[in-house]
């Protein structure tokens, strides 16, 4: 269904698809928040990927303050063990698309309780997060090659990236 919906969006002018991409709210979600947030408190990782490749923006706050990342770093924190490789991949998924810069709710609490991010998001996801290190070389590519996917040919795009098939930051089987 989202799928169908990001493709009738595409029609639109860009201005205008940016603003029904980064809507806050309707009659069934509270608190101000977008898609994105949703797709990040359900932890739907092809569904996040999706709204990003299509222009959504990560960097939006909800009524609260929360940005996305924040919104998935409280998933993370709320049952750690359960979905966690989707609650992963979600992280990926943002990583790609978040500025390097991105000033989010969430950062002090990482810090604070250091040991037990590290052990949850694995110490480069971390490091990174916080910003003590800067993303990894293969995010950066990624990053580059994600820029060059036009909104109206994501994700159909992603299989034409110069990269194995292994490398691909998510392997999406989508229905037209």
């Amino acid at each position: 269904v989202l799928f169908r919906i990001l493709k009738a969006v595409q029609a639109f002018p860009p201005a205008e698809r940016a603003a029904h991409l980064d809507r806050r709210g309707c009659s069934r979600v509270e608190g101000g928040k977008t898609a994105l947030h949703l797709a990040c408190e359900l932890v739907r990782p092809e569904c996040l990927l999706l709204l990003l490749g299509h222009g959504a923006s990560p960097c939006l706050r909800d009524g609260a303050g929360n940005t996305p990342l924040d919104t998935l770093l409280q998933q993370v924190g709320h049952a750690p063990v359960a979905n966690m490789r989707a609650k992963l991949l979600c992280l990926d998924c943002l990583f790609l698309f978040v500025p390097q810069d991105l000033r989010f709710a969430m950062k002090q609490q990482l810090l604070d309780d250091r040991q037990q991010w590290q052990d949850l998001l694995g110490e480069s996801r971390f490091r990174c997060l916080v910003g003590l290190a800067p993303p990894s070389l293969f995010v950066g590519a990624m990053r580059v090659l994600i820029r060059t996917i036009a909104p109206e040919h994501f994700p159909e795009a992603l299989d034409d990236l110069p990269l194995p098939h292994f490398l691909k930051p998510l392997d999406l089987k989508l229905e037209s």
